[in-house]
């Protein structure tokens, strides 16, 4: 089968941000081809005319949605949705891209919520696969790491774990290792300030996927301080690495982690946080407990699960895969 991605921004080029949806594009490309699968992946603006689109993004491939359905009607199309496309709430371009989609991806079990109810039966749930690094890293004995990984900006309220920190004490071995590219520029200043002020602090800067990796299954906890997700990668990467995950009670995380998944506190609690990562340092049952829990999620994150996914939603759309 012929297939197009189209993904804001296009194809990953060496020294550009690497951002979720080209992230998601190239991930899909490669497990497509996989299953035998001819794929080009585009920017949104060139709808070619294959026998299947599949749009990341439902706002800003919108206008390639609407010019693939004028010149090829008997194609079909398939929307990827984006965090931002239904988190606070979707807006109008993104509700006539799924009206006009024959299949629905979304990439975490909450996202369903936020799709009209009359569509709801072209949604197909696709977790995101990760790899666990290997060799598996040791975790340091000096010191209790705990990442946290996204480009810096707002929606992910990026220095709040740098402002929980400060509140632990003197005797906390806790120390925070933040990576992502800096895409909105008062983040500059702040991590620039956090670096001479707070000595549990440490920026990487934009990391590799390999260095990525690595980095989360060396850690001791991962954290996600964001406003709304759509279905975070890194949460992926740490589930399969068998990393424990402090997550922002929002859907993103929920819809992947569960509801009842103990990591979770109030969006833009850092007292909350503190406390948490507190009680993560010291308490080994609960450590634990959470790294039970990421442990027993982990099969639903290979890449044969993600594969028969994508068979299943070709099935549900074009009737073979």
């Amino acid at each position: 089968m012929r297939i197009q991605i189209v993904s804001p921004g296009g194809d990953l080029q060496q020294g550009h941000t690497r951002t979720g949806n080209r992230s998601t594009a190239a991930q899909w490309g490669r497990l497509l081809r996989e299953l035998g699968h001819s794929v080009e992946i585009t920017s949104t603006s060139i709808p070619r005319s294959n026998e299947v689109m599949i749009a990341l993004h439902g706002d800003k491939s919108h206008e390639a949605i609407l010019r693939y359905r004028s010149l090829h009607p008997a194609g079909k199309l398939i929307l990827g949705l984006a965090g931002t496309d239904i988190y606070p709430t979707p807006s109008e371009k993104t509700l006539k891209s799924m009206a006009l989609a024959d299949g629905i991806i979304a990439l975490q079990e909450k996202a369903i919520d936020q799709v009209p109810p009359k569509l709801r039966n072209r949604v197909v749930i696709i977790l995101q696969s990760s790899a666990p690094a290997l060799p598996a890293p040791r975790k340091s004995t000096d010191t209790f790491d705990v990442s946290i990984l996204g480009h810096l900006r707002a929606v992910k309220n990026p220095m709040l774990l740098a402002e929980a920190s400060r509140r632990l004490s003197p005797e906390s071995r806790i120390r925070i290792l933040q990576a992502g590219d800096i895409l909105e520029e008062p983040y500059r200043e702040a991590v620039e300030a956090e670096t001479r002020t707070n000595p549990r602090f440490q920026y990487l800067g934009q990391l590799d996927r390999q260095s990525t990796a690595g980095l989360i299954a060396a850690s001791h906890v991962m954290v996600i301080t964001s406003v709304n997700e759509g279905g975070a990668r890194v949460v992926s990467e740490a589930i399969v690495n068998h990393t424990p995950v402090l997550s922002t009670k929002m859907d993103g995380s929920i819809g992947m982690l569960g509801e009842g998944y103990p990591g979770y506190f109030p969006v833009g609690d850092s007292h909350a946080l503190t406390e948490l990562l507190i009680r993560c340092e010291s308490d080994p049952e609960f450590l634990g407990e959470l790294t039970a829990t990421v442990t027993e999620l982990a099969p639903r994150y290979t890449p044969e699960e993600e594969r028969k996914a994508l068979t299943n939603l070709l099935t549900r759309v074009c009737g073979s895969a």
